[in-house]
């Protein structure tokens, strides 16, 4: 089937993934345990204005929900290679010092959610949530505006394009004191803003970190949120991604510059870790060779060219066909933070280099699965 359909060619191989469970519409299970310690307010029910969100940080220490997120990922824009750190759930003291409640005219619209696009019920949809940070109350426009474009740049690259319809995208406004965020132009400076985000976060000047907590509670305020995209109103190129978290109610977050040209690649590349169960295809991190068992991830394996068609797993289907990520689709070693033992479909993709804005072939297939994941409710 050509690599421009909307539905790809199934490998025959064992994915190795377990079927995802779709929690209900409404924020459940992990929720309610984090819901005890934010006090976030109600969801919102319709189009109009939610109850403003409780504000983190008023009233309780910094960092409850979690002390430190692993496998953070980030990129500094200089090489193809991504990098993962170990950083902060909460915002570092000197930001939380900062911090001011709203004054009464700033809450009217603090937590309003809008709809960029609605395309069913939240149970069997995919939903997105866009959060700004570092918009003021006149700025959120601004961010509406911000929010659509950024929207735009993920949904024209396969197989987001082909799968809009099966995806809610929601937008919530999130009013900050300061324009701008921490760390942008300069280390030192320091703003005051509704999701705490700062450049320089593991002393890595690209390195844009959130306050989880503080995210969580707008985050809420949606029908539902399974990838939530922070926008930071900032020009200065950066982000961060959070994968594998645990006591929050969404699958994952990633962090961007609104006003810069690349950013939008970074969602795109953090939402298919979430979506699609998809491996990083660099291989910087790690030394030595890797020597663990065959990876559940749909877009790495052990096995070379030869032993996986004799095998028939993961992607033999594609092997020898063009791809979509450029040449034809083979095995590269190189993958999983590992140089040797583990190989790649294709010389590169957006999996491991952000100047190919393609997905190959078997990551498109694993994100059309995760696409019928959410809409099937699993």
């Amino acid at each position: 089937m050509p690599a421009s359909s909307s539905r790809q060619l199934r490998p025959s191989g064992p994915s190795g993934s377990p079927s995802r469970r779709r929690r209900p519409a409404l924020f459940g299970g992990l929720a309610g345990a984090v819901a005890l310690v934010l006090c976030a307010s109600g969801v919102l029910g319709g189009s109009g204005a939610a109850a403003a969100p409780a504000v983190p940080g008023q009233g309780e220490s910094p960092g409850t929900a979690a002390a430190t997120v692993d496998h953070v990922e980030h990129f500094d824009g200089s090489g193809p290679a991504g990098y993962r750190s170990g950083v902060p759930a909460a915002a570092p003291d000197r930001l939380v010092e900062r911090r001011r409640p709203l004054a009464p005219v700033e809450r009217r619209g603090d937590g309003r959610v809008s709809a960029l696009q609605r395309t069913g019920p939240s149970g069997e949809r995919l939903d997105i949530v866009l959060i700004g940070d570092g918009y003021t109350a006149d700025q959120q426009e601004d961010f509406r505006q911000d929010a659509e474009a950024k929207w735009a740049d993920v949904a024209a690259i396969e197989p987001f394009t082909s799968h809009t319809g099966q995806m809610n995208v929601w937008t919530v406004e999130a009013v900050s004191r300061d324009s701008g965020v921490s760390g942008d132009p300069a280390q030192d400076v320091v703003k005051d803003t509704a999701l705490g985000t700062y450049f320089w976060c593991d002393g890595m000047e690209r390195l844009l970190c959130a306050d989880l907590t503080r995210v969580d509670s707008y985050a809420r305020q949606a029908p539902a949120a399974d990838i939530v995209i922070v926008v930071a109103n900032s020009a200065k190129y950066g982000g961060a991604g959070y994968n594998r978290l645990t006591g929050y109610p969404f699958d994952g977050v990633s962090t961007l510059s609104s006003d810069h040209d690349s950013s939008s690649l970074i969602a795109v590349h953090e939402a298919a870790h979430s979506i699609g169960r998809l491996a990083d295809e660099y291989d910087e991190g790690e030394s030595g060779v890797y020597q663990g068992p065959e990876p559940e991830d749909v877009n790495i394996s052990t096995y070379p060219a030869q032993e996986m068609a004799d095998r028939g797993a993961k992607w033999h289907d594609w092997l020898g066909k063009p791809d979509p990520a450029g040449g034809s689709t083979g095995t590269f070693e190189g993958a999983g933070y590992y140089r040797q033992g583990l190989y790649r479909p294709t010389e590169t993709s957006l999996m491991r280099d952000f100047s190919v804005r393609e997905f190959n072939n078997p990551s498109r297939q694993g994100l059309v699965d995760g696409f019928e994941r959410y809409t099937h409710g699993e």
